[in-house]
């Protein structure tokens, strides 16, 4: 099978990018507000030493895809001359932003933007980064996406993601909803970039990670969340959301709800 097998195999349905924006503007406040910085420091060593960098390394330019509230970008910015972090969220960027301030971290620019729609010439980001950063994102999400992270960079490459994941509301829901459920929707974005990074004469180091949490919110913060979600996959009838909103409250004790969620993610690194 070569290249163009796992491009094609790669496409994705057409995203609507205001509803994109719309889903992780309403989930930028919990992001945000998870107390995650320990782990992510954690985390963060690690994956320093996943991508064979010695801990005491400086870069000279990082780019972070999809940086979301930003914490990956702040922690760049302690080891670099300059980070750019891009998103398509606005709610999400004004956290990021306000993040890199509290840490007094002035040598970091957010850009909103859909990374598929970036112009990479007018930002003048060709051959730019010696790290292309790329955590958990959604923004890298076809054969298309994974050419223009190369072209930004000089050196080293960090791209992870689910090749597992059960929630066991949403996947539920999506029964209901949608009528269908994939055993494996996260599945084909590592296995596609692999294999494309192989049959262009890399060859990407993997890495995987177990993964499992909770989440807990009121039967109206998750309607409004899954409303939001589901509306990505197709126009929701007055039918829809009452199934979704019964569903919830079906779930609910003393009105809240809990999600339970099991994963494996994958770590991929690679050097140019």
């Amino acid at each position: 099978m070569d290249m163009k097998y796992f491009s094609d195999l790669w496409r994705n349905s057409t995203k609507y990018y205001s509803v994109e924006e719309k889903f992780w503007n309403e989930r930028a406040e919990e992001f945000n507000r998870r107390d995650i910085e320990e782990k992510e420091n954690r985390d963060f060593f690690s994956i320093l030493d996943f991508i064979e960098v010695e801990q005491d390394a400086k870069f000279k330019n990082v780019l972070d895809i999809g940086c979301g509230t930003g914490f990956y970008s702040i922690q760049f910015s302690g080891i670099a001359d300059y980070v750019a972090g891009t998103d398509i969220s606005k709610n999400m960027l004004e956290y990021a932003e306000k993040n890199a301030e509290a840490k007094n971290r002035g040598n970091i620019t957010f850009v909103k933007k859909p990374w598929s729609e970036l112009n990479l010439k007018e930002f003048q980001w060709k051959e730019k980064f010696d790290l292309v950063f790329a955590s958990m994102t959604p923004a890298v999400d076809s054969y298309e996406d994974l050419m223009k992270m190369i072209a930004c960079g000089t050196n080293l490459y960090f791209l992870s993601g689910f090749v597992e994941r059960k929630d066991s509301l949403k996947d539920e829901l999506s029964e209901i909803i949608l009528d269908s459920h994939s055993n494996n929707p996260h599945g084909n974005k590592i296995y596609n970039a692999f294999n494309i990074l192989w049959n262009m004469g890399y060859y990407p180091k993997i890495s995987y990670k177990d993964s499992n949490w909770e989440r807990y919110k009121s039967v109206d913060k998750f309607y409004q969340e899954f409303v939001i979600h589901f509306e990505r996959k197709k126009l929701l009838t007055r039918e829809d959301k009452a199934a979704i909103k019964n569903y919830l409250e079906n779930k609910a004790v003393n009105g809240m709800v809990q999600e339970k969620i099991t994963s494996k993610v994958a770590w991929l690194f690679w050097k140019k």
